[in-house]
């Protein structure tokens, strides 16, 4: 396992996604809740408790509108240094926005994400103690391209299809195109509400949202067909106008090669029909947290040399 340090701290990538919270190897759903349910995992701070992972944040354009997202970090703090073996660390933290809202927001998220320098509290009975001693914002999406081995030559279009938005990048020689970055609220989770809908009109039965998961993960689950298929119906129909919102947008699967990130990899993977040769997905869905460290260490590299230069 790599460690990417910088002038002692350690730096550590956060992908602040509407349906999961993702660092470079660890995954929840986001969610906080007031109250810790029965079974929940805990996050104690400033002598509250919240439940964390139950379910999903609904989309917003800012993040930084309630404390859900600060709460969340802590969260994958604790995680991420759980993973590594460790309960302290001085910290940069590693995040993103989307492309599309880099220059808006950028610097109103890295202040929320330093609201507070020096930080205790306890995540599943643990006591966690960090020093946040800076942070950097980086471009959702092109971040999980840092780590990629692959050719990404010639004219490409990047989709980053989260579960809120779908966010949308033509590249050249793998960098962005200025005036060619669209995002648009038509992640996952709008395919999830349809997916609940039509199973109920024709089985007239509830189904768990884990298992609808399950089945955009794997294309089947262990329940009875008649269930996957009406699951399987709304999601081929949805990866159709993911492709259809790419083509208005400019692609030409003919001229450009299309990679995809985020959690609607999976439905393309499963639902949709593609040349192989000209679509690529990436599947590891901690891609973008992983990127946000490197981008980081050298945007601090750069910086420093800068320095010395002057």
């Amino acid at each position: 396992m790599q460690e990417l340090y910088y002038n002692g701290k350690l730096i550590l990538g956060v992908d602040h996604g509407y349906g999961n919270m993702k660092t470079a190897h660890r995954v929840f759903a986001a969610s906080v809740e007031k109250e810790v349910q029965l079974g929940a995992t805990a996050l104690e701070y400033k002598g509250k408790e919240y439940g964390i992972g139950g379910g999903h944040k609904e989309f917003q354009v800012q993040k930084i509108n309630d404390e859900d997202y600060w709460i969340l970090t802590l969260a994958a703090v604790a995680e991420e240094l759980k993973f590594r073996g460790k309960n302290e660390a001085v910290l940069h933290l590693a995040a993103g926005v989307p492309l599309f809202w880099v220059k808006e927001q950028k610097e109103s998220f890295r202040e929320y994400l330093l609201c507070e320098k020096d930080v205790h509290f306890k995540y599943n009975g643990e006591s966690y103690h960090v020093v946040i001693a800076d942070a950097s914002i980086h471009p959702q999406g092109y971040a999980a391209f840092i780590n990629y081995d692959g050719d990404i030559r010639g004219n490409t279009v990047l989709a980053d299809i989260g579960n809120g938005t779908m966010n949308v990048a033509f590249m050249q020689n793998g960098k962005p195109l200025a005036g060619k970055i669209f995002t648009e609220q038509f992640g996952v989770y709008q395919c999830m509400k349809k997916a609940r809908n039509e199973v109920m009109r024709n089985c007239q039965c509830e189904v768990p949202d884990h298992i609808i998961e399950e089945i955009f993960r794997k294309g089947t689950a262990d329940i009875p067909e008649r269930y996957i298929q009406a699951v399987s119906e709304v999601a081929k129909d949805y990866v159709m106008q993911v492709f259809s919102k790419l083509r208005e947008y400019g692609y030409n699967p003919d001229l450009m090669k299309l990679y995809v990130i985020g959690g609607g990899g999976c439905l393309i993977k499963n639902f949709a029909e593609y040349d192989a040769d000209r679509v690529v997905i990436i599947q590891d869905i901690c891609a973008t947290a992983k990127g946000y460290e490197v981008l980081a260490l050298q945007t601090l590299k750069r910086t420093q040399s800068r320095g010395k230069a002057s």
